[in-house]
C-alpha cells in the first residue's frame, strides 16, 4: 500500500511533466479559449447589430406614427379626387397589381433618397402589426403624403435624418435651386454641413416672411457654430425653442444694429431686483404688447411663460432673448385651442395671401376635430404650404430671371392656390371644409 502511495504521485508526476503532454495541454487549453473567445464576441456584436437595429426602426417607426394621423387627414377630409389619386399612387407602386406593395415593388419604386431604404419599408409595414410583408392601401399613406408635401430630410453630414420638426433652410436654394438645402437644428447648430451659400432661415420664419413680405434677417451658417451644442436633452418644447432663439443670436453678434434692437427689446422687459422675470410683470408687459399682433394675445397666458422659464425661477437674459425671436419669427398659436405651435400646423391659405391679414393657424387637433370658427375654408400644413411657396417662386426666376437676388425670402409670389404644383394638388385640396363636411362656416 505504502508503495502505490509513492508510485501514483511518481507517475503522474512523470506524465504531465513531459514535454508532449504540456503541448498537448496548452494546445487543447488555447483552442478551446479561442472558441469560448470568438463566440462570446460573436453574441455580443449580434446584440450590437439587434439592438442599434431596433433603436433605427424606432425612429423610422417614431415618423410614420406622426405623419400616419396627417394623412389620414388628407384622405378622409378629401374628396373624390384626392382618393382616386391615392388609389393612382398605390397602383403605380404596386407592380404585379395584386393590391399589395412588396419590398421589391417599393425599392424600385424609390429608385433613389434617403427613402429608398428597407427600414423606411419596415416601419411603414409595422404599421398593422408585426411581421408584414408587404403594405396595404392605408399602409402607403403616410408616404404619399410624405412625398407629396414636400417634407425634408436632413443633408448634414452623415445624417440625412427625417425633420419632422424646425429646420434651417438656404434662402438663395429656396427660390433659385431645382431642389432646397435643408439642415436640422442639430446639424446647424454644430455646423455640421457644406453649402455654397450661407444665408439661412428656419421654417418658420421662412414661412411668416414669405406671409408678411417683411425682411427677417437671415442667418449666417458660419456664425453659428457651436462646440457644446448636440441632441441629448432637447426633446421638450422648451429647450428646442431657446436653442433656436440661441442660434440666431449667435448669428447676430455681428451685427450691431440687430444687437441694438435686442438691447432695446431687453431693457423694456420688466427684471426685478434677481434679474428675472417674475410672471405677474410678464402677464402685464404682454397686456401692453396686445394691440398691435393677434399672436401676442396667445402669448399673454401662463401657460406660454412656463414654456418660455426653462428653470422656473422666472424668466432669465436667455428666455427674454427666446421671447425676442418668437416675437420677430412670427411663430404661430392655434386658434382653436390656443397652444403654442411647435410642429406640424395648418394655415388658411386666403389669410396667408392677403396683405395686412394676420394669419389663421390650427393645430392638427383643432382642424380635426373641427373645432374652431372662421370664414374660409382652404387649409395647407406649414410644410406643403413652403413646398408650394418653393415652386411658384422657381417658376417665377425662371419666366423672368432677376439680376438682384437679395431679398427673395421676401418677395411676393402672387397667388398660392393658382400656381400649386399638379404633385402638390392634393394637399392644396385636402382640407377644403365645406359646410357638408359638418365644420362650422361663419
Amino acid at each position: 500500500m505504502e508503495a502505490v502511495k509513492i508510485a501514483v504521485p511518481a507517475i503522474i508526476s512523470y506524465c504531465f511533466g513531459a514535454t508532449w503532454v504540456k503541448i498537448f495541454l496548452f494546445t487543447f487549453m488555447s483552442k478551446f479559449l479561442l472558441e469560448f473567445m470568438s463566440t462570446t464576441l460573436r453574441r455580443l456584436w449580434l446584440a450590437f447589430q439587434e439592438r442599434a437595429s431596433v433603436e433605427e426602426r424606432t425612429a423610422e417607426r417614431k415618423v410614420v406614427e406622426e405623419m400616419a394621423p396627417l394623412a389620414d387627414m388628407y384622405y378622409e377630409l378629401g374628396g373624390e379626387d384626392v382618393r382616386e389619386s391615392a388609389t393612382e399612387f398605390l397602383e403605380s407602386i404596386d407592380v404585379d397589381g395584386d393590391g399589395r406593395v412588396s419590398l421589391t415593388d417599393y425599392l424600385s419604386f424609390m429608385d433613389e433618397g434617403p427613402l429608398r431604404h428597407q427600414k423606411w419599408f419596415n416601419a411603414l409595414a409595422e404599421g398593422a402589426g408585426r411581421g408584414r410583408d408587404s403594405l396595404g392601401p392605408r399602409d402607403v399613406r403616410p408616404l404619399y403624403y410624405m412625398l407629396k408635401s414636400g417634407r425634408p430630410f436632413c443633408k448634414g453630414l452623415g445624417c440625412q435624418n427625417f425633420v419632422g420638426g424646425v429646420y434651417f433652410t438656404c434662402v438663395n436654394c429656396f427660390h433659385g435651386s431645382p431642389s432646397s438645402f435643408s439642415v436640422c437644428l442639430q446639424c446647424y447648430e454644430s455646423n455640421r454641413f457644406r453649402h455654397e451659400h450661407t444665408k439661412f432661415l428656419d421654417n418658420f420664419a421662412l414661412l411668416e416672411a414669405k406671409r408678411t413680405k417683411l425682411k427677417i434677417p437671415a442667418l449666417k451658417s458660419t456664425a453659428a457654430n457651436r462646440e457644446d451644442s448636440g441632441c441629448e436633452g432637447a426633446e421638450t418644447i422648451t429647450s428646442e425653442l431657446h436653442r433656436i432663439a440661441m442660434v440666431y443670436y449667435r448669428s447676430t453678434l455681428d451685427d450691431q444694429q440687430v444687437q441694438i434692437k435686442i438691447k432695446k427689446f431687453v431693457n423694456s422687459v420688466p427684471f426685478g431686483r434677481d434679474r428675472r422675470v417674475a410672471l405677474h410683470d410678464f402677464l402685464e408687459f404682454m397686456d401692453k404688447k396686445c394691440d398691435n399682433n393677434q399672436n401676442f394675445k396667445y402669448m399673454n397666458t401662463p401657460s406660454f411663460f412656463k414654456i418660455l422659464d426653462r428653470d422656473k425661477q422666472g424668466l432669465d437674459l436667455v428666455d427674454v432673448r427666446t421671447l425676442y425671436y418668437v416675437f420677430q419669427s412670427g411663430r404661430p398659436f392655434c386658434r382653436g385651442c390656443r397652444d403654442f405651435l411647435a410642429g406640424t400646423f395648418f394655415t388658411c391659405v386666403t389669410c396667408f395671401e392677403r396683405s395686412g391679414q394676420s394669419s389663421f393657424c390650427l393645430c392638427p387637433s383643432c382642424l380635426r376635430d373641427k373645432k374652431f370658427s372662421h370664414d374660409h375654408h382652404l387649409f395647407l400644413d406649414n410644410y406643403a404650404m413652403l413646398q408650394s411657396i418653393s415652386k411658384r417662386s422657381r417658376r417665377a426666376r425662371t419666366a423672368a430671371p432677376q439680376v438682384n437676388r437679395e431679398n427673395d425670402a421676401n418677395r411676393p409670389l402672387g397667388s398660392i392656390v393658382d400656381t400649386v404644383n399638379p404633385i402638390l394638388r392634393i394637399t392644396a385640396e385636402i382640407v377644403s371644409l365645406a359646410a357638408a363636411g359638418g365644420c362650422v362656416i361663419m
